[in-house]
C-alpha cells in the first residue's frame, strides 16, 4: 500500500527516519564491532592468563546483548515501519531488487541474535575454547550482515551507471551484482568498518568505567587502556576513507549534496544534517 504523504507535524517525517536512524546505527555498528571486541579480549586473556578479565568480560556481553539484541532490534523495525510510510516507493524499490540480498541478511540476523545469546549464556558452562569459538561465530555472522546491507545502502546514493540504464525497464533484476557492488561499495565499507571498530571501544569505556577502582585497580587500567586503543584505527583512518570516499561519490550526486547544504536557511538546524550527510 502506498500512502501519498506522511505529515508529521512541527518536524516532519525525514526527521523520524534520522531520529530512529542515529539511535539504530549507534547500536548496530556496536553489534558488529562489539561481537570482535569481545572475542578478541576472551582470546587475550586466554592467551595472557588475565583470569581477572573473566570478571568484566560477562558483564560487558550482557550488557552487549541487552543493548544490540532489544534496542538495536526494535529500532530496526522502527526504520522500517518509517521509511515505509516516509518513502514507500523506494522502499518498495529496494525490497525487490534486493529481495536475495535482504533474505541473506536476516538469516545471518537471526544467526548473531542467536549466538549472542548462546555466548552470554554459556559463560563458564562449556570449555573456554568452545566458548571463544561462539564468540569467533558471532563476530563473523555480524560481519557478514555489514557486508550484505552495505551494497544496499550504498546503492541508495549511488545505484550505478548499469542499474540506471534499466530502471524502470522491468529488467533491475539483471543488474543486481552492479548495483550492490556499486561505486561507493568499499570506500563506505572500509568506512563502516572503522566506525564499528571505533564503537566497540567506545562502548567498552562504557562498562570499563564502572568497575570499582578500589577493588580492582589493575583491571579497569587495562581495560581502559586497551579499549582506548580500538580508537586508534578511525582517528588516522577515517579522513583518509572519506576522502576516498567522496572521490567515488558521481558528480552529480555530489552537486545534489553541496545544493543541499548551501542552500541551507541561516540558523537552521538542517545545516547539521546536511553538513553530515557530506
Amino acid at each position: 500500500m502506498n500512502y501519498p504523504v506522511w505529515i508529521v507535524p512541527n518536524i516532519g517525517s525525514g526527521w523520524v527516519i534520522g531520529l530512529i536512524a542515529i539511535f539504530h546505527i549507534m547500536i548496530s555498528h556496536f553489534a558488529i564491532g562489539g561481537g570482535l571486541y569481545l572475542a578478541l579480549a576472551e582470546w587475550r586473556a586466554l592467551r595472557t592468563g588475565r583470569r581477572d578479565w573473566f570478571q568484566f568480560l560477562p558483564r560487558h556481553s550482557k550488557f552487549f546483548l541487552i543493548l544490540t539484541g532489544v534496542y538495536g532490534a526494535s529500532s530496526g523495525v522502527g526504520i522500517w515501519f518509517a521509511i515505509g510510510l516516509a518513502a514507500p516507493e523506494a522502499t518498495s524499490t529496494l525490497i525487490h531488487n534486493f529481495v536475495f540480498a535482504w533474505a541473506i541478511e536476516w538469516l545471518f540476523f537471526l544467526v548473531e541474535l542467536t549466538s549472542a545469546a548462546v555466548y552470554y549464556y554459556t559463560w563458564n558452562r562449556i570449555p573456554n575454547e568452545l566458548h571463544l569459538r561462539v564468540g569467533w561465530f558471532y563476530a563473523a555472522a555480524s560481519f557478514f550482515t555489514l557486508f550484505i546491507i552495505n551494497g544496499i545502502l550504498a546503492f541508495m546514493l549511488t545505484p550505478g551507471e548499469a542499474w540506471l540504464a534499466v530502471a524502470g525497464t522491468g529488467l533491475e533484476a539483471s543488474r543486481f551484482f552492479q548495483a550492490f557492488f556499486n561505486p561507493t561499495y568499499w570506500s563506505s565499507l572500509a568506512l563502516r568498518i572503522l566506525v564499528c571498530v571505533a564503537l566497540a571501544g567506545v562502548w567498552a569505556l562504557v562498562t570499563g568505567s564502572r568497575i570499582d577502582e578500589t577493588a580492582q585497580p589493575d583491571l579497569k587500567t587495562d581495560v581502559i587502556r586497551w579499549s582506548v586503543r580500538w580508537l586508534v584505527p578511525a582517528f588516522f583512518l577515517m579522513p583518509i576513507c572519506t576522502v576516498w570516499y567522496l572521490a567515488c561519490v558521481p558528480q552529480s550526486q555530489l552537486e545534489l549534496l553541496n545544493l543541499g547544504i548551501s542552500t541551507a536557511g541561516p540558523g537552521s538546524f538542517s545545516h547539521v544534517t546536511r553538513a553530515v550527510l557530506v
